[in-house]
């Protein structure tokens, strides 16, 4: 007998729009249907469980008691199934394939390594190569998929979002007594390629080696660690001198230089799901190392 009462989905979705237009015919025409196939179900819905759904009022259909506690129990199902296909939506969406994100040696190790993290929880079935090197990979030519640079797009052929500015500082090693008697303080040279440091951004003064000069570093995360074990100052990237173990800082932020780092792909991939991600991610971690990159 309780089985004869029951009601389907379809029905209670029918009565939910009739509740919700007022009349049959503004009903129908949500439904794609006639009225008088409205009218013809109604019937049978309310013959089915016995009872009136609605009361009838000059043309208008109003919800009775009865009524509205079976439309509660349709919006409660109507909810749980936008739920679902929305859940069901995501899931087809889920980013899958393999993306690549080459940059600078140090930012490869200081900055992207910090937060590839969240993009890959965000997207667990999302393949992502890093490839750190001070040498350009070549994006029209797919060596790469996404690229940090120390510029911007220069044309129509690259996109680009600017990332971070880039401030350096001097360091030295955490604890040493610099002023201490017989103790010599060692500036450290770059004596690597001057056309890859360039991609640090724009070079301080001192990075150049001074006459005499007698310690050097043939990149910048070599000169972190040489000044970390030596008495010596180097003159670094703050993304990297801030978070190298050992290091502090010996004054101030230095005024000048002041880079631009800016995050780029080929104008064909800027639509591509992946290549929006990695944007996304790297974008909202360099807000959140804003305090290194610039200083506090």
């Amino acid at each position: 007998m309780a089985a004869s009462r029951m009601i389907d989905w379809d029905d209670y979705k029918l009565l939910l729009t009739i509740a919700r237009r007022g009349r049959v015919s503004d009903a129908a025409s949500d439904l794609n249907v006639t009225a008088s196939t409205v009218f013809r179900r109604i019937a049978a819905i309310e013959d089915r469980l016995r009872m009136p759904v609605f009361y009838r009022d000059a043309g208008r259909y109003v919800p009775t008691e009865d009524g509205i506690v079976i439309l509660r129990a349709a919006e409660k199902m109507e909810q749980e199934t936008a739920r679902v296909s929305r859940h069901l939506s995501h899931a087809d969406q889920t980013l899958s394939g393999s993306v690549t994100i080459t940059t600078t040696e140090v930012l490869s190790a200081f900055f992207v390594a910090r937060h590839v993290g969240t993009l890959m929880q965000a997207h667990p079935r999302l393949s992502v190569s890093v490839v750190g090197t001070d040498s350009r990979l070549d994006l029209s030519r797919h060596e790469a998929d996404v690229a940090i640079r120390p510029r911007a797009a220069a044309s129509g052929v690259l996109f680009g979002r600017h990332l971070a500015t880039m401030r350096w500082a001097r360091y030295r090693a955490f604890g040493r007594d610099q002023d201490a008697p017989g103790q010599e303080v060692y500036p450290i040279g770059f004596s690597g390629d001057p056309r890859l440091a360039e991609n640090l951004g724009p070079e301080p003064e001192d990075l150049r080696a001074p006459e005499g000069q007698t310690l050097f570093g043939s990149s910048k995360i070599l000169q972190a660690a040489i000044c970390a074990q030596t008495n010596s100052v180097a003159t670094l990237p703050m993304i990297l001198g801030e978070a190298w173990p050992g290091l502090q800082r010996v004054g101030d932020v230095l005024d000048d230089p002041v880079g631009d780092f800016w995050i780029v792909c080929h104008q064909d991939m800027r639509r591509n799901p992946r290549v929006r991600a990695v944007f996304d991610a790297m974008i909202e971690g360099a807000r959140a190392d804003k305090h290194l990159f610039e200083g506090a």
